[in-house]
């Protein structure tokens, strides 16, 4: 039974893992004189009106509260499963791809809607239905085709980018240790709940975050900054839709940092999850097996688009958020000649898991830690003299377990089943996935020869990003 009450966001059946939501805003009014009123405040959030509770200020103009603003406080955003951002909200998703699908006549039609299936929330949608996950990814393809999509593609290739360059920084910060020892640990960046998290609360932790972007934003990237060009279209006459497992995910799409700004346009322009996807068929009396497979594509094509990588649900090696540590793991022992597969062991805290490489120069130490519980935990052993205890990387994922428990995934209609075995099921069905060899990739050679210099514009634009700490105005966060 879940606890009354909790953001569905950060949230694991039977589990009390959660930072109790804020009681203030982080941008709040400055009333001119505050005045006890029987009915709540509210503040406006683009189209979606919010109740926030307690009084009414008497303030000269509405508040205006940005999306970014709201991405780690959990007081009125996260607080409401039903509260969704007008731009984010599927029936906004169906309109423009229903509006596309109507203009593809018009010989002046130069739109492109391209939709992205994260790994995870295809797999939540395969258990629901029974079917294998590639069968329903194929069917999921179907269901936006029908919609108005001109394209469905799968993460994969983002994924593979994301952890190469994922490496290559690990690598550069171990190197250049003597010269900066603080650059170690290094955080992955890849879970907007952690790194927003980071950024109001602990700035100082944002140092030891990884710059590398996430999966979604890099392939938003590479369709409007690398696809585009070369069907002549313009990142604002892309329309680009992801797929996941994470309400966060949305917000995600909405930072400053991940728009475009000389074409005002966002690199992912809206994110819908499993659980919105179920609502959308509930509304029209249908489910996703009423509609055809259709073929994934591969819009770089570089090959066969319905056969090759980039047309197939892939799993990667290690956890099932993306197994960034143990990648990283795998070429760490590469480079010291061990050939020994990871042993990644689990102790008192099934939450965190932690594998050690023995080097002449001492261990490498690697870690895995899901839940905000780990989170604050590490984040405290960061200001103390307790960091030198710390692991070389850690890759950490708000969600308990991990993405596979995103807060948009479909819970079990088994009330016995806890949410521990349905991760448990998920991540089983995860790993029985054909497993993803980047060195098999043909298309990763062919995007950085596309990308061109590791010190260029393109290059970092497309995989890396900065974090920022967010000044606490009148801040009443109580985490």
């Amino acid at each position: 039974m879940s606890t009354p009450g909790f953001s569905s966001i950060l949230k694991l059946t039977e589990l009390d893992d959660f930072i109790a939501p804020s009681q203030e805003c982080i941008k709040p009014a400055q009333p001119l004189k505050p005045t006890p009123q029987p009915s709540a405040a509210k503040v406006r959030i683009e189209l979606e009106d919010v109740s926030i509770g307690g009084v009414v200020p008497q303030v000269p103009q509405k508040v205006e509260i940005n999306l970014t603003d709201c991405l780690a406080c959990s007081g009125c955003i996260t607080s409401a499963e039903s509260i969704l951002i007008s731009q984010q909200s599927p029936e906004e998703l169906v309109r423009i791809l229903e509006k596309n699908k109507n203009s593809k006549a018009k010989v002046d039609n130069n739109f492109l809607a391209i939709v992205t299936l994260g790994t995870q929330a295809v797999i939540s949608l395969a258990r629901k239905y029974l079917v294998p996950p590639q069968e329903m990814a194929e069917r999921l393809a179907g269901f936006f085709k029908d919609l108005g999509a001109d394209k469905v593609i799968t993460i994969t290739l983002a994924e593979d980018l994301c952890l190469i360059e994922s490496g290559k920084e690990f690598v550069e910060k171990l190197e250049n240790i003597n010269r900066d020892p603080t650059s170690l640990p290094i955080i992955s960046g890849v879970c907007p709940g952690w790194v927003c998290y980071a950024e109001k609360l602990h700035p100082y932790a944002i140092k030891n975050i990884s710059r590398v972007k996430s999966p979604q934003q890099i392939m938003g990237s590479l369709l409007k900054l690398v696809y585009g060009p070369r069907v002549n279209h313009s990142p604002d006459e892309i329309y680009h839709v992801s797929l996941m497992s994470c309400f966060d995910r949305k917000l995600e799409a909405s930072r400053k940092d991940f728009i475009l700004e000389e074409y005002r346009s966002k690199e992912v322009d809206s994110v819908i999850t499993p659980l919105e996807i179920e609502n959308l068929l509930e509304s029209i009396g249908k489910h996703l097996l009423d509609y055809e497979p259709a073929n994934l594509d591969n819009p770089f094509e570089f090959g066969n688009g319905s056969l090759g990588i980039g047309a197939s649900i892939m799993s990667h090696l290690g956890s099932g958020s993306g197994g960034f540590a143990e990648y990283i793991f795998r070429i760490m022992s590469a480079k010291h000649g061990i050939q020994a597969d990871v042993t990644w062991i689990v102790g008192r805290n099934p939450d965190i898991s932690e594998a050690v490489i023995p080097t002449p120069t001492g261990d490498l130490k690697f870690s895995v830690a899901t839940g905000f519980r780990n989170i604050q935990t590490i984040v405290r052993k960061l200001k103390t003299k307790m960091r030198a205890n710390l692991p070389h990387y850690i890759e950490i994922m708000a969600c308990p377990t991990g993405c596979l428990n995103g807060g948009a995934q479909l819970r079990s209609q088994d009330s016995e089943q806890g949410g521990r075995e349905l991760s448990c099921d998920l991540e089983k069905m995860y790993h029985e996935l054909p497993a993803e060899i980047l060195q098999d990739n043909p298309f990763v050679e062919q995007i950085y020869n596309l990308l061109g210099n590791p010190d260029g514009k393109l290059y970092n634009d497309v995989l890396y990003t900065d974090f920022h700490a967010i000044e606490k105005s009148n801040l009443g966060i109580k985490w």
